[in-house]
């Protein structure tokens, strides 16, 4: 059997499942010192009793849990619309919103729709891995432009010298994963300029309620610009419905239709009951905050714990799930090869399961997740394990 040549699938593994797979296995071997989990951004909080009540309340009811709509429930569009006019002051219509099982799919399905082979995609790095793996599936050449992570801004003359006649989609990460940076409005409108309606640009809002340090916003928020902006979206964070798989894009008129029709053949519908999950959890904003308030106080304490590492630098983020350590002093003084190599000897040695910063593009460091019960205890091994050196 030959398999496409343009895509090395082993080379392009997802470490962080590679990480939690070896969690997984650890476990299973002694299964009295588990591992603590800094891999997916999975929240470790049970969903609020009315969510799953409504799920089940669904699922007993067959005229909900047999409803087939591809591009997703009307009820659920129509409270999005309500949500987005509520929380940000924007009117969308319902019809532009596009249900789909988590964002991955969305990606996959907005790459082939807009580019092509011999088109460039043009990503941030570090980058979500999923946005590299689109673009490779799609056949669209790869560029980047950079987020730098000492000061966590955009590095807009590398945005300027990689935007291209050949640029088809731009994608934006406001917070970004891995870094947990926050696009100013002053980028957000440069960014605009620059492309000047010659391109799409993907808005990926997915932590667009977890902001740390400032007031929650939305790219959609943007007034009078040229470019057309697509938002995606899903429940499976800071509502924690993260194995349920509800996600959303924004698009434009012209897109609801090539969207939903990729989906009626693919997809056929998401599944009801998660959705009105969704529909009730978009009830439950407290839950949202009380979720917010957890992780900046787990930010918090990561940064204060390695404050006085000399080898090791904490990346301060500004929102979402994530905080990156910078590892390169440490990894160049013990001579790790690479940073699976480090979250390798970190799991074998601290029951500690970490990220390597490979799967961003960021290979000297790794990438922790707020979403574990025992965070602080592993924050604690991590300080151990890098004051102990290679040992």
């Amino acid at each position: 059997m030959e398999l496409r040549t343009e895509v090395n699938f082993f080379d392009n593994k997802f470490l962080m499942f590679v990480l939690d797979q070896m969690a997984y296995e650890l476990d299973k071997q002694n299964p009295d010192n588990k591992v603590i989990r800094m891999t997916l951004g999975k929240s470790e909080l049970p969903l609020h009793p009315d969510i799953i009540k409504s799920m089940q309340d669904a699922t007993g009811d067959f005229s909900k849990s047999s409803l087939v709509f591809p591009g997703g429930l009307p009820e659920l569009k129509e409270k999005l619309s309500s949500y987005y006019k509520e929380q940000y002051g924007v009117d969308i219509s319902p019809n532009n919103f596009i249900i789909s099982t988590g964002t991955s799919a969305i990606f996959r399905n907005l790459f082939y729709i807009l580019s092509q082979k011999g088109d460039e995609v043009l990503l941030p790095t570090p980058y979500y891995s999923l946005y590299r793996f689109s673009a490779l599936l799609s056949g669209a050449d790869i560029k980047y432009y950079r987020i730098d992570p000492g000061t966590m801004r955009l590095d807009i003359d590398s945005f300027r010298e990689n935007f291209t006649e050949k640029t088809k989609i731009v994608v934006i990460n406001t917070p970004g994963n891995p870094l947990g940076n926050v696009l100013t409005d002053e980028e957000l409108y440069e960014i605009d300029r620059i492309v000047d309606g010659k391109a799409v640009i993907i808005n990926d809002e997915i932590y667009s309620n977890t902001y740390f340090d400032e007031k929650n916003k939305s790219v959609m928020q943007l007034k009078d610009t040229k470019s057309v902006f697509i938002t995606t979206n899903a429940f499976s964070k800071a509502y924690r419905m993260y194995s349920k798989r509800v996600g959303y894009c924004i698009v434009p008129d012209e897109l609801v239709d090539p969207l939903t029709v990729i989906q009626h053949h693919t997809l056929l519908t998401v599944d009801p009951v998660v959705q009105y999950g969704a529909l009730t959890a978009l009830d439950y904003p407290e839950e949202v905050e009380k979720l917010v308030e957890l992780y900046r106080d787990r930010r918090n304490y990561t940064v204060e714990k390695f404050r006085n590492n000399q080898l090791v630098k904490v990346i301060n983020s500004e929102g979402g799930f994530y905080i990156t350590l910078e590892c390169k002093d440490f990894m160049d003084k013990y001579n790790y090869k690479d940073s699976f190599e480090l979250a390798k000897r970190i799991i074998e040695t601290k029951r500690v399961a970490t990220v390597p910063g490979s799967d961003f593009g960021l290979p000297t460091t790794l990438r922790l997740s707020f979403s574990t019960g025992r965070y602080k205890e592993g924050i604690d091994l991590l300080v151990d394990f890098f004051n102990g050196g290679a040992a």
